[in-house]
């Protein structure tokens, strides 16, 4: 019988060491595969959170941007023509919701003026985020909440659980009133004024607000006008002439204090709409029916019959140009005019007040009518809204 050798089991040794050389192996790439796994779902827990803050962050802009426009809107946040239709800032209450969806690369929104925002999108998937408008605790100051969500599922909006990622910032809303000083005169003019026309006409009849018609920094002749005050004040005792702290005022100082804000930051303002007035600009006012602030490059030039404003939601004119009417208007709320020349050839009624950071030489019959209550609501409702600095915060 033949008998095995001690070295034909050479190599016995070296399987075993093998295995486990393998088996470690096995053990490497598991880990290596699970770090994979973890770093992957850590990347898309990420993604999904910058997609959320980013948002929130969305839907703070927007938020703002509907703020700072006057244009009425429906429930679906687009501009309305609807007699029920308000500005977003005045669509609701104490409290203003809202709440958008990603669609085809766009927001569809709901804004409703009462309940509980319900947008609408295509694909549950698409990013999302809804905003809470409520009184601050500082007077004149909106707190302004945005919730953003990587899906757009009502269980994310709502924080009532959703396997998407959600953020919420907060900031401060202030705004910057459009007309930041209302004048206390019917008519207020830095420089010295001249009227070739018997016929215009100054009031203010109201002794609440001082019953002022003219106030200038240069000496008035009051022979060719016709002004009214409050009852039983003398027509003029109600103008104020040779103002000397008017008078040495420059022009920047004049609409700076007027508008707290000197004239390149004003026309910047978001709620500011430039109008091209170089010609007769009767149709581009009348396409912006429903803006407050405008800036009128050119001048003040009406060919057609007009109505701009209301006591309601009356407009601020800043005319850079002259000031050219030959049709009848009627503007409620304040022109601010940076030219002396005013011609007037169809009567035009302004009630509210006018300024003219000059001289002015007028000719024609315009009537201007201060109105207090219209002037407060210049400086109530309208201007342009910002962030306060240093109130943003994400707890």
């Amino acid at each position: 019988m033949k008998t095995r050798s001690p070295t034909a089991q050479r190599g016995a040794a070296t399987l075993g060491i093998a295995l486990m050389m393998v088996f470690a192996i096995l053990l490497s790439v598991a880990f290596a595969n699970r770090s994979v796994i973890f770093e992957a779902k850590t990347s898309a827990n990420q993604y999904r959170a910058a997609q959320a803050f980013e948002a929130a962050e969305a839907g703070l802009d927007w938020a703002i941007a509907q703020l700072n426009r006057d244009a009425p809107i429906g429930d679906d946040c687009l501009p309305s023509t609807q007699a029920a239709a308000s500005p977003f800032r005045e669509h609701g209450a104490a409290v203003i919701e809202a709440a958008c969806i990603e669609s085809d690369g766009a927001w569809s929104c709901s804004c409703p003026a009462s309940g509980a925002p319900q947008p609408v999108g295509t694909s549950s998937s698409a990013l999302a985020f809804a905003i809470r408008l409520t009184p601050a605790s500082q007077a004149g100051l909106l707190q302004l909440t945005s919730i953003g969500c990587s899906e757009s599922t009502a269980a994310c909006l709502t924080g009532s659980g959703s396997s998407g990622a959600r953020a919420q910032v907060q900031v401060l809303v202030g705004r910057l009133p459009g007309l930041d000083s209302p004048p206390s005169a019917a008519l207020t003019i830095r420089g010295t004024p001249s009227f070739s026309s018997p016929s215009f006409v100054v009031r203010h009849a109201d002794p609440r607000s001082g019953g002022i018609t003219v106030h200038s920094g240069g000496s008035v002749d009051s022979t060719p006008l016709q002004l009214t005050s409050s009852p039983g004040t003398p027509a003029a005792a109600s103008v104020i002439s040779d103002d000397s702290a008017l008078a040495q005022l420059s022009t920047q100082g004049l609409f700076a204090s007027t508008f707290r804000m000197d004239k390149p930051a004003w026309r910047a303002q978001p709620a500011v709409r430039i109008v091209d007035c170089k010609s007769a600009c009767d149709a581009a006012l009348a396409q912006a029916a429903h803006t407050s602030l405008m800036w009128l490059d050119g001048g003040l030039r009406l060919e057609t019959p007009i109505v701009l404003g209301t006591p309601e939601h009356p407009v601020l004119l800043v005319v850079d140009g002259p000031v050219d009417i030959h049709a009848n208007a009627v503007i409620h709320g304040v022109i601010y005019a940076m030219s002396s020349s005013w011609t007037d050839t169809a009567g035009a009624s302004i009630n509210g007040a006018v300024l003219v950071e000059g001289d002015l030489q007028a000719t024609g019959a315009t009537q201007i009518n201060h109105n207090a209550t219209t002037l407060q609501a210049l400086h109530d409702h309208t201007g342009s809204y910002a962030r306060v600095p240093g109130s943003w915060r994400d707890f």
